[in-house]
């Protein structure tokens, strides 16, 4: 009898939990979307819901804000977190770096910013100090494909830049605000390139706005994304988060962003942005020395062999060439080349690997060779080359 009574009060006593739990969450759950109704009507910028009181579930209010908003569970928050500012090494011994360099033919410093990271700034700095000592003058910063990340992080690189003395101005419910850079010590050259196209948004697009805003760089490539708003996180006891946007920005001199994007200064065609600046800046340098620039070669294939004519016999020997021709994948460095004599007065110059199908090239050749009578040459030329 005893053993009947005690399944008996088991069975009780679960049908009676059971509705207690299920009226717990269901609180919990009330309370929740309060809290979300509380921020929304407090921070939110944007048109608020009319009927934002009537609303029962998350799910509804956030289906009625803009597309940046959302609602994070505990592991999609801390997903976002570990991708966006994570310091971990791990992570970026698996996942490819935030911040990468790489120094360009010309003594062209190449920084990329896959994302605006929390510790983006101090990664920038050690990249740059480290092409400036190999001779870096000239600095490309490449912003393409970057959706944005911390605004701090922009805020950072502005004061990177001189003359710029606004990173952005920001209009929120409160009011407009005029947002200056972190200023650093640590100053990029005058002749500093911003690479953009059509992914770049956000936090890429305040760096790009307050830039050209200011004339202090040169923005290259295609119309940013025009992605204009501020997101803000508001963080929950069990993790959770909202990201809310909170505000709009404007460049310093009121230029809209948000859903109108940036225009670079240099439009360039997709994918080809690198390139193009690059071969402006050699072009630039090259006319500044007095070299010439002799034909435009187009379609080339990727195993082509070049033929350099001079109008007289020359002294062709390799100590006379081996330095002083030089193919350039525009982008990059100068590739590996074989040169050989073809008579008295032709060299044949041929990359010891095939060139990039697509790819451009300039053709460098300095000045300094010497005819059969000890007579130099004076003036250099260059050949810009596509490859078919």
């Amino acid at each position: 009898m005893k053993q009947i009574q005690s399944i008996l009060l088991a069975f009780i006593t679960i049908i009676l939990l059971a509705p207690a739990a299920a009226a717990q969450t269901q609180t919990a759950e009330a309370a929740r979307v309060d809290d979300i109704k509380f921020f929304v009507e407090n921070f939110y910028y944007g048109d608020i819901p009319e009927n934002l009181q009537s609303m029962t579930t998350i799910d509804q209010i956030i289906e009625a804000l803009d597309e940046y908003s959302r609602y994070m569970t505990p592991d999609e928050y801390t997903n976002y977190v570990s991708a966006v500012g994570a310091d971990d090494i791990a992570l970026h011994d698996i996942h490819e770096p935030a911040v990468s360099s790489a120094m360009l033919y010309g003594n062209v410093g190449y920084i990329s910013i896959t994302t605006f990271s929390t510790n983006m700034d101090k990664d920038v700095i050690r990249h740059y100090s480290s092409l400036k000592k190999q001779g870096a003058d000239k600095l490309v910063i490449d912003l393409r494909y970057n959706g944005g990340g911390y605004v701090e992080s922009a805020e950072q690189l502005l004061g990177h830049f001189e003359g710029v003395k606004t990173a952005y101005e920001m209009k929120t419910r409160e009011g407009n605000t005029t947002v200056k850079p972190v200023q650093s010590k640590i100053k990029f050259p005058k002749q500093t390139y911003i690479l953009v196209n059509r992914y770049s948004a956000s936090a890429s697009e305040i760096v790009a706005a307050s830039l050209q805003d200011q004339q202090a760089a040169i923005i290259v490539g295609e119309q940013t994304k025009g992605k204009g708003t501020i997101q803000s996180f508001f963080e929950f006891e069990d993790g959770a988060a909202l990201k809310l946007t909170i505000g709009e920005f404007t460049g310093p001199k009121k230029s809209k962003i948000h859903r109108k994007g940036i225009a670079p200064t240099i439009d360039c065609e997709h994918d080809k942005e690198l390139s193009t600046i690059h071969a402006r800046i050699l072009k630039d340098s090259l006319a500044h020395q007095q070299y010439k620039q002799v034909d435009d070669l187009q379609n080339v294939l990727t195993d082509k062999t070049f033929h350099l004519h001079f109008t007289q016999e020359m002294n062709l020997t390799y100590n006379q060439t081996s330095n002083k021709v030089e193919l350039v994948k525009l982008g990059g460095v100068a590739v590996p080349i074989s040169i050989k004599p073809n008579g008295a007065n032709t060299l044949d110059i041929t990359p010891n690997k095939r060139m990039q199908k697509g790819g451009s090239y300039f053709l460098i050749v300095q000045p300094g060779f010497a005819n059969d009578k000890g007579r130099t040459t004076k003036q250099g030329i260059y050949t810009p080359i596509t490859v078919k």
